[in-house]
């Protein structure tokens, strides 16, 4: 099992001025390594016997100018045969190039050396700290180009400017770097920075070993984040059968954030909401300084403070509904929103003449400032980790119909947004629509886990449907 500590640290003034000097040379690194895989993608991503219309022509000799063909190995290798042996000895050559293709992790490794000769202040930086970065270009790269389970990839990478590149990385840490100094204060043993006092204000689990530790810069200070791992603890999803009893189903929304089938209406908390004129007044207060002033500098971290406390207010209150909302059930349901959906922008309208027409957008815009400040997709995430942590179970529902259909009859009963009240002609059930929503998604929760043909409200009504017709003589 692998878990995740962060604590606040709290260095000395030399050591804040070393993490952050670090911290900026990390970012250069990784911008001119990101700028070499960008240029040898565009440069390759056009086949031979095709013009490309985007790219300009490269001619081979440049494509592989400054790229050794072969790289010597140095030392022998860590992976030994049932022998004992290395698997890899020193002195052995290795390709670079392998059927037209550069194995660009190995090359940027390589020349982490070339490096620290031209930019001796590189030579301050722990070797592992720079080669963590040439991962994170891996990495990049490869969600670039390789398409996921789900066949998507991301976008193309951008450069990181000086406050989008927050942290580094120790791929190797242990627990006895967490020590005590001569004043009997904890501190963590960070190699090439020394001793960094922290608040230790949760020990390590029992049996659990620090892994890695990310030095991570956050609006109001430095913290540290170990990966903690222990191989004997297994990583299981609880697999439970929901039944009426042990499961409820939960309807989120924006008039309540969340309604649940047994009756409990939880309200809106709008921290963005109610910390917007506060925000709005310093903003206000930052356009008119001088840029890069001391003043503005100010500011701005002032804003940046309050946009984190927002954030910590929002994640703290979630952690505690994912908690009450398990305190009585072992299985909930709830409808799989699609976030990205609902926030996107309304399509453009063009009138006879070319000129742009109301589309909605405007009143859209008031609209995904809610959805954003709720922040459901944050809290889906964060109620599965809780269930995880618990050893009990979410379960996605089909989000298509669960306010348009009686959970009693499953007639349809179509309304539009603004009605709030949920009438069925049929079997005469009258209920707050949210509260009908909960009902619904519970109710298609466990049929969903009963029948396999069963997987949305549309699949229940054709089935139910089918089974009325057969009862008719």
């Amino acid at each position: 099992m692998l878990l995740k500590y962060k604590y606040k640290l709290k260095p000395h003034k030399r050591q804040a001025v070393i993490i952050s000097n670090w911290l900026e040379m990390a970012r250069k690194q990784y911008n001119y390594r990101l700028a070499e895989r960008l240029n040898w993608f565009e440069a390759t991503r056009t086949p031979v016997n095709a013009c490309p219309l985007n790219v300009s022509v490269v001619p081979i000799e440049r494509i592989y100018q400054n790229i050794p063909e072969f790289r010597t190995q140095t030392r022998d290798g860590r992976k030994k045969d049932s022998n004992g042996n290395p698997v890899t000895k020193k002195g052995e050559k290795h390709p670079n190039i392998i059927n037209g293709y550069v194995a660009w992790e190995t090359v940027q490794l390589a020349d982490l050396a070339q490096t620290k000769k031209l930019f001796p202040e590189y030579k301050s930086i722990h070797s592992q700290v720079l080669q963590d970065v040439i991962q994170r270009v891996q990495t990049t790269m490869d969600n670039f180009t390789k398409p996921d389970k789900k066949g998507k990839t991301t976008g193309k990478p951008k450069f990181k400017g000086k406050y989008y590149y927050n942290s580094f990385s120790y791929p190797q840490l242990s627990n006895s770097s967490i020590v005590k100094n001569a004043n009997g204060r904890y501190c963590v043993s960070l190699p090439k920075i020394g001793l960094v006092p922290f608040v230790y204000n949760r020990s390590i689990p029992v049996g659990f070993k620090v892994k890695t530790g990310t030095v991570i810069r956050e609006a109001d200070g430095w913290y540290i984040s170990f990966t903690i791992e222990d191989k004997s603890v297994p990583v299981e999803v609880a697999e439970i059968q929901p039944t009426e009893q042990n499961s409820k189903g939960i309807d989120l929304g924006l008039l309540h954030y969340a309604v649940t089938s047994d009756g409990e209406f939880i309200e809106v908390p709008k921290f963005f909401r109610l910390s917007e004129h506060r925000l709005s007044k310093l903003q206000v207060r930052l356009a008119k300084k001088l840029k890069h002033s001391r003043a503005w500098k100010i500011l701005k971290q002032k804003i940046s403070k309050l946009h984190q406390l927002i954030a910590r207010q929002r994640l703290d209150w979630q952690f505690k509904l994912a908690y009450h909302l398990f305190s009585d059930v072992s299985v909930i349901f709830l409808e799989d929103l699609q976030i990205t959906n609902l926030v996107r922008r309304c399509k453009a309208k063009l009138g006879d003449n070319g000129q742009f027409l109301a589309n909605g957008q405007s009143a859209k815009s008031g609209l995904n400032k809610s959805l954003q400040d709720a922040a459901f997709g944050q809290f889906v995430q964060v109620l599965e980790y809780v269930a995880w942590k618990l050893g009990k179970r979410v379960v996605k529902v089909d989000p298509k119909g669960t306010s348009q259909h009686c959970w009693e009859c499953l007639s349809q009963v179509s309304k539009s947004l603004s009605e709030r009240w949920h009438s069925c002609p049929k079997c005469g059930q009258e209920l707050d629509r949210d509260y009908n929503s909960a009902l619904l998604i519970q109710k298609i929760g466990l049929l969903s886990t009963q029948e396999e043909d069963i997987t949305s409200v549309k699949t229940a009504v054709r089935v139910y449907l089918t089974e009325e017709s057969r009862a008719l003589p």
